[in-house]
């Protein structure tokens, strides 16, 4: 009887022992082994928000620079318009003052009064006066008329250039009544070159502004005053007054005097030139519609010519965003949806352009609400602009997480597979890890895309601790 017990002790002794046992070697198991977590794939298009840096863009821009400003100096005063700026053919870009105006205006005018002159002393000093109050009267009111003549017809010609009128050639129309008649020119712009275009012929004859009908009316009648002069002169040259007339020679005469005209001519003609060039220096006007695509101008700058003032942008032409998506390893394609900072309207890729140098980019129209939303155009010229292209795969494939894909040593990518197995003492279930070498058609921040089938595998991710082929694991639970 004892033997029986002290058998039934020692049994339940070793029953306990054995408990105690496997309890503790599964729970050292436990610890020692490492965790995964047990994940399957999924199939679907591959999505993704990619960041890329934009700036504004313009596919082309025409230089203007300004006319004639490499012959007289040029300081900004006033500057009316910005980089980024739309403008209107007529607007005013900025103001300038001519310093050199007054020198060189003097020079030219010196000249002209000097040919005006050089006539005057030729017709009435032509004739042998006798040195008495009359005679010399005579001959000072004929320099005199001649001097006020020409410096009225100057003053007319340069207010139709202001007014953009062309007066007609011949000085007896200027009196016409009850108004003068001048032809305006083509609408044009001052001040600025480009690639000229064919004016249209003007209609002539029309009633000319105020100013140019009075500086007409002043010049006409400062004509028929030195006329009346010249006539009376002209009639003591051929013999019909009381004064005798000279012994010199008619030829030679009438050719130094026409000569003479045409040094008036030619002198009239400089000074309106140089006027109407510094009339369009002064203020300098928009072209034509457009963009400012470059506009460096400041108050104070000095101004030679010798580079563009601005730049325009090409008619018709709207700002579009430029995305760098050089190193974009995703396809992106036209009608890819992207989101700009400051807009809460979706956009979308317009066109993906790569250039000369392999730079890639996605080109992204935009509205003048856009612009307007963003903080206008002139704020956001040369400024980087965060853009997040919305990708979205073209294709159905196998999605798991980016974590569970991993780089061999040969480069090469793979994934572990759980390989489970039953069986033992008391039934438990063992799980180890098999590689299988994956190909990875594209990533994201989260999902890769892979070309193979793994529907029916489980794949380990996300692991407590390094692990490797064939070694054991067990299921991380919450």
């Amino acid at each position: 009887m004892n033997v029986k017990r002290k058998a039934l002790k020692y049994l339940v002794i070793f029953a306990g022992v054995l408990v105690a046992s496997l309890f503790f070697a599964r729970t050292i198991q436990t610890i020692t082994t490492p965790k995964v977590r047990k994940i399957t794939a999924t199939r679907g298009r591959l999505e993704d928000k990619i960041p890329v840096q934009a700036e504004i863009f313009f596919s082309k821009s025409d230089p203007f620079f300004v006319k004639d400003a490499k012959t007289i100096a040029m300081t900004v005063d006033r500057v009316m318009a910005k980089e980024g700026y739309l403008v209107k053919e007529g607007d005013p870009l900025f103001e300038a003052s001519l310093p050199t105006y007054d020198s060189k205006m003097k020079e030219l005018n010196d000249a002209y009064e000097k040919a005006v002159r050089e006539l005057s002393v030729e017709v009435a000093g032509h004739l042998r006066l006798k040195q008495s109050s009359e005679h010399n009267e005579l001959y000072n009111q004929t320099i005199k008329s001649s001097d006020d003549y020409y410096a009225k017809r100057f003053l007319a010609y340069a207010a139709a250039m202001r007014a953009d009128y062309d007066l007609p050639p011949d000085i007896a129309q200027w009196g016409v009544d009850p108004k003068p008649t001048a032809t305006p020119r083509p609408v044009r712009q001052t001040g600025t070159t480009a690639t000229p275009e064919p004016e249209p012929t003007p209609e002539p004859g029309h009633d000319a502004p105020k100013d140019v009908q009075d500086a007409m009316k002043n010049a006409f009648d400062a004509w028929l005053t030195m006329r009346d002069y010249m006539d009376t002169l002209r009639r003591v040259y051929v013999g019909g007054g009381q004064i005798a007339r000279t012994g010199d020679g008619t030829f030679d005469y009438i050719k130094k005097v026409d000569g003479i005209r045409e040094q008036i001519d030619k002198a009239l003609a400089e000074m309106l030139k140089f006027e109407e060039m510094a009339a369009g220096l002064t203020v300098i006007k928009a072209p034509r519609d457009g963009y400012l695509t470059e506009f460096a101008i400041k108050v104070g700058d000095n101004y030679d010519g010798t580079k563009p003032a601005f730049q325009m942008s090409a008619e018709g032409e709207t700002p579009t965003l430029r995305c760098d998506i050089t190193d974009v390893k995703k396809t992106l394609q036209e009608g890819t949806k992207v989101t700009v900072e400051n807009l809460t309207n979706e956009l979308s890729i317009t066109e993906v352009q790569v250039t000369p140098d392999r730079k890639k980019y996605a080109l992204v129209a935009l509205s003048e609400s856009d612009l307007a939303a963003m903080g206008g155009l002139s704020n956001l010229m040369g400024k980087p602009i965060n853009v997040t292209v919305q990708y979205r795969a073209q294709k159905n494939t196998t999605l798991i997480p980016a974590s569970a894909v991993r780089t061999d040593s040969d480069g090469s990518s793979f994934v572990y597979v759980i390989k489970q197995t039953w069986g033992g003492m008391l039934g438990n279930s063992t799980m180890t890890l098999t590689k299988q070498k994956v190909t990875v058609l594209e990533t994201a921040a989260r999902l890769v895309s892979l070309a193979d089938d793994m529907s029916y595998m489980e794949i380990a991710d996300r692991e407590d601790r390094s692990i490797s082929e064939n070694q054991p694991v067990m299921e991380y639970v919450e």
